[in-house]
């Protein structure tokens, strides 16, 4: 299942935002508009006009980039509005948009997720960011992420850490026994490389492959098709899916960030928005909040 564009967030708000009157090119320093349309440029300068910047001065995000020259938070919030205006949101798209991406770092409003129970995490043990990825073995949309998942993982090393955690598409095929098989490798130490056999061949998870998978791995592979047939970890598969419909889930993968659902957008574009979602993370463990100048 697709990661759900981010004009899905315009669910969160009834009405549209007003329209303001558009500050001019000049009256936005710093901000790169060259990648837009003329009318996506438009939406950037008019959001800019109406919503206040969230490091909690009193201006607009166009008068912090003005008169806030040091704001270190005013030009990281201008690009995501770059961005968001980039995926052809309107302006009252991306006002509810920003409005639910900060409403989410509300410690209140965080997903309360069990991360001890799935481990071990790709990545430092003492990363002070979780990644939590609501997964299944058989979606192409979960295939296609994978590895760029684990890439901006390695390289961002110490930054974060990657918890996987499983969604088995009812409708799937072999979803749940593929789940269990990722479960079953869990316990015996050795689920991260069972998780790339698994990827590897997702149109491939008979028994008999599964079984061919835990005796490469070096595990018994009698007892992972008992753990199958028995269903040992159905309880903790079917937890872990009651707590990601509980945060929000939207469809495979999702993500999230210290407790925080992130709205990825297409493939393509989200390594982009997963940083900026880790540095203004980092930015807000700081200190609880944005910083200023």
């Amino acid at each position: 299942m697709p990661l759900f564009p981010s004009a899905a967030l315009a669910l969160l708000l009834a009405a549209a935002a007003p329209a303001a009157a558009a500050p001019a090119a000049d009256e936005l320093p710093g901000v790169d508009l060259s990648g837009l349309t003329p009318a996506q440029a438009e939406v950037v300068r008019r959001v800019a006009a109406d919503e206040f910047c969230h490091c909690g001065c009193p201006h607009t995000l166009a008068g912090c980039l003005r008169e806030h020259k040091g704001c270190k938070h005013a030009p990281r919030m201008a690009s995501l509005v770059v961005r968001l205006a980039g995926q052809g949101l309107g302006t009252g798209e991306v006002l509810r948009a920003l409005t639910a991406y900060y409403a989410a770092f509300d410690p209140a409003r965080r997903a309360k997720l069990d991360v001890a129970g799935f481990g071990p995490a790709l990545g430092s043990p003492a990363a002070k960011v979780t990644l939590v990825e609501f997964s299944d073995f058989t979606c192409p949309f979960c295939q296609a992420l994978r590895p760029e998942l684990e890439r901006f993982v390695r390289e961002h090393e110490g930054r974060l850490k990657l918890v996987y955690k499983p969604f088995p598409i009812a409708s799937h095929p072999r979803a749940q026994e593929a789940a269990l098989a990722g479960e079953w490798a869990r316990d015996h130490g050795l689920f991260w490389p069972m998780h790339d056999r698994l990827f590897s061949h997702p149109h491939e998870l008979s028994d008999d492959d599964l079984a061919a998978d835990a005796r490469a791995l070096g595990g018994d592979p009698d007892d992972l098709l008992a753990a199958i047939a028995e269903g040992r970890r159905r309880g903790r598969i079917a937890a872990s899916q009651a707590e990601a419909r509980a945060g929000g889930l939207v469809g495979t993968p999702t993500l999230f960030l210290n407790g925080r659902r992130l709205e990825l957008g297409p493939v393509k574009d989200a390594l982009d928005l997963l940083l900026f979602a880790l540095e203004d993370e980092e930015e807000w463990l700081r200190a609880g909040h944005f910083e200023r100048d």
